[in-house]
């Protein structure tokens, strides 16, 4: 047997052994895997945490679905509340400029009821504690919406709906 001849065929008896090594390696593992879930579990689990998700999904389609008009009415909210803040100004503006007239000759000249300074203070008094109870109202569901908005885009987050 010639030199080549025997290096080819110790060669061989070296991949043999690595294959009988590789062999008895995936045996291992297959003794090994048969000890634990079957596909039937797996798929069992597997159904049940797709399950959990998709309810995760639609509470989620819930949130966001009730968090839109919230914040469509707390905009309507807001914009009445600026509103009635513009028109409350503008009627002070409109008593004040008329007690000013009041008192000027032409005014007192009409012989109409005079409106004392007192009763307007009272009044406007009145008004413009109505007006920061609304604004504070307002502010609180700017705020909640705000928050609400808040959880929905990190649930979006978190569920990788989004990034």
């Amino acid at each position: 047997m010639s030199e080549a001849q025997a290096q080819l065929k110790a060669a061989n008896e070296q991949v043999m052994k690595t294959k009988d090594e590789q062999i008895a390696q995936l045996s291992l593992q297959l003794e090994e895997a048969k000890g634990t879930s079957q596909v039937a579990d797996f798929r069992t689990e597997a159904s049940l945490v797709n399950y959990g998700l998709i309810s995760q999904l639609k509470l989620l389609c819930q949130q966001i679905s009730q968090a839109e008009p919230l914040y469509e009415l707390t905009t309507a909210i807001n914009q009445q509340v600026e509103n009635a803040r513009n028109e409350l100004d503008q009627d002070e503006e409109i008593i004040t400029a008329f007690l000013d007239w009041q008192d000027s000759e032409q005014g007192k000249a009409t012989n109409l009821p005079r409106i004392s300074e007192t009763h307007k203070d009272i009044l406007f008094t009145e008004w413009n504690s109505q007006m920061m109870k609304a604004e504070r109202a307002a502010s609180r569901c700017k705020a909640t919406a705000s928050n609400l908005i808040e959880l929905v885009n990190n649930m979006l987050y978190l569920s990788n709906m989004i990034s």
